[in-house]
């Protein structure tokens, strides 16, 4: 499994089949948290993995699906069964990791999954159903197909330094973020945009004028 194109199922709502159809498609890995197991059998295959306290999925069905699904039960209630299957796509260097299912349910659960992002690999990318969330952190990412007029917008996690945005209406050059709402609803003005980020943390949030996963 290493080096491969990792679909991460959370069992809250899906965005649509268009946006998590060609995900699935083109991923090498499907990993369900715990009841996202169920969302994935009613959607028409089997994941390669579920991973959770499997406080919600019958034990009939685990047994059934032993010799086609590797079970992870993991106990440990200080993480989320999301941030437990991101660790576990870590493991395997992955090349790519795309999450769906975050939304709905307790305020709670919808934001934690923001937060997860953190501590997650560079290239691991939320799937709402109208954005693509990603934090980049002492790095750099550039993203390419952008449809002119998306909406763009950072959050920073503490203070971050050294923060450069190119690509939109309002350009940041070596600027410092600190948590609050300054970097909301900027606009793409080209097909790229490209963020950089000496120090800290940064959520780049995209929300494009068309439907479905788009270039990276």
């Amino acid at each position: 499994m290493n080096g491969k194109r990792w679909l991460i199922c959370a069992d809250g709502v899906w965005p649509s089949e268009q946006v998590w159809q060609p995900l699935k498609q083109r991923s090498d890995v499907i990993i369900a948290c715990d009841g996202a197991f169920h969302q994935c059998l009613e959607r028409g295959f089997e994941p390669n993995v579920v991973i959770g306290d499997m406080d919600s999925v019958a034990e009939q069905a685990m047994k059934k699906t032993q010799e086609t699904i590797e079970w992870l039960s993991v106990k440990n209630q200080d993480s989320s069964d999301l941030a437990k299957a991101i660790d576990h796509a870590r493991q395997h260097d992955p090349l790519q990791i795309d999450i769906i299912g975050v939304e709905g349910g307790s305020v709670g659960h919808q934001i934690a999954p923001y937060f997860a992002l953190v501590d997650a690999p560079q290239n691991t990318t939320i799937y709402s159903a109208g954005a693509r969330i990603m934090c980049v952190k002492d790095s750099a990412i550039e993203l390419h197909s952008i449809e002119k007029g998306s909406q763009v917008s950072l959050f920073a996690f503490g203070a971050a330094d050294g923060v450069t945005l190119t690509g939109c209406e309002w350009v940041l050059e070596n600027e410092t973020l600190t948590t609050g709402t300054r970097g909301l609803n900027n606009k793409s003005l080209a097909a790229k945009i490209k963020l950089v980020v000496e120090q800290g943390a940064v959520l780049l949030c995209v929300e494009p004028n068309q439907s479905g996963p788009f270039g990276r």
